[in-house]
């Protein structure tokens, strides 16, 4: 793998853009409890990326970007630095142009953050650049994140314990690959089951949009219990964790196979009326 900040002009201008995938990390510092450390998603990222990429590079040249450890809707409490949804989509377009205008065709972005805006940005980034150039900006986790809504049986892994809505957050999936990744920054995972039991008023109108994860995602943050995760901790292993990686390299390398043929799109993430109201509740 080569890193794209040791490259010289010459050297990039000689890579072929047939044969050369861009990879980066793009992830927000996020409070995960008290239990794993603020750059839980990004380690995560950087360890899916590296497996990936011992594929890719049997076919391909690979090209490490600089890594972006910033996004939109990290958890709002002490700890968390994010950005509006606005500045990290432009950031992340503008980023785009200049590699597609290089006549790059293939940047494979791994992230492990579900915020919702986050994920909008990204999603419509990917979009407006392979509409303007044909540039495939490829977020395998955008998919991803919805198979673990959706308790995929791809996956391989328990409801409950595969990132879905009874586990959001630094419970049982973020916690096994925290302890499969780097178990050596999990403080513990001996902490109890967490499910928000109120619920709110913005919460039931998500509901009623059909978006179950966004309204337990507010009624989470707006539970005055919160331990700033949602799941059980306690459930954590670190071969469920190896297993979640996997799939993770898994469908990236699926979903670069879609992209070389012309036909990656990213996932519809939500309704409308529910992507009204992301943009206009900053």
């Amino acid at each position: 793998m080569k890193d794209y900040l040791a490259l010289t002009c010459e050297e990039v201008q000689k890579l072929d853009r047939e044969k050369t995938v861009l990879v980066s990390v793009i992830s927000p510092i996020e409070t995960h409890g008290k239990h794993l450390p603020f750059g839980t998603d990004v380690f995560i990222a950087q360890r899916v990326m590296e497996e990936t990429c011992k594929y890719l590079e049997k076919d391909h040249e690979v090209v490490k970007l600089f890594e972006i450890p910033l996004g939109s809707d990290a958890q709002p409490v002490f700890g968390s630095i994010w950005l509006k949804y606005r500045t990290f989509k432009n950031l992340v377009l503008e980023v785009g142009y200049s590699l597609a205008k290089m006549g790059f065709k293939y940047w494979i972005v791994f992230d492990n953050h579900g915020g919702p805006r986050h994920q909008l940005a990204l999603a419509e980034v990917s979009t407006k650049l392979k509409k303007k150039f044909g540039f495939n900006l490829i977020v395998p986790f955008l998919h991803i994140f919805q198979e673990m809504l959706n308790d995929s049986p791809e996956i391989g892994i328990p409801a409950g314990m595969n990132g879905d809505v009874r586990d959001l957050h630094a419970g049982t999936n973020e916690t096994s690959l925290m302890m499969y990744v780097r178990p050596e920054m999990v403080r513990t995972k001996n902490l109890p089951r967490y499910f928000p039991t109120k619920r709110t008023v913005l919460g039931n109108l998500l509901r009623f949009l059909k978006t179950e994860s966004l309204a337990v995602t507010v009624d989470w943050i707006n539970d005055s219990e919160n331990p700033y995760y949602l799941g059980d901790p306690s459930l954590s292993d670190a071969e469920r964790g190896r297993k979640m990686v996997e799939y993770h390299v898994k469908r990236t390398l699926e979903l670069f196979e879609v992209a070389k043929r012309g036909n990656y799109t990213p996932p519809k993430l939500f309704n409308r009326t529910v992507k009204l109201l992301l943009k206009l509740v900053q």
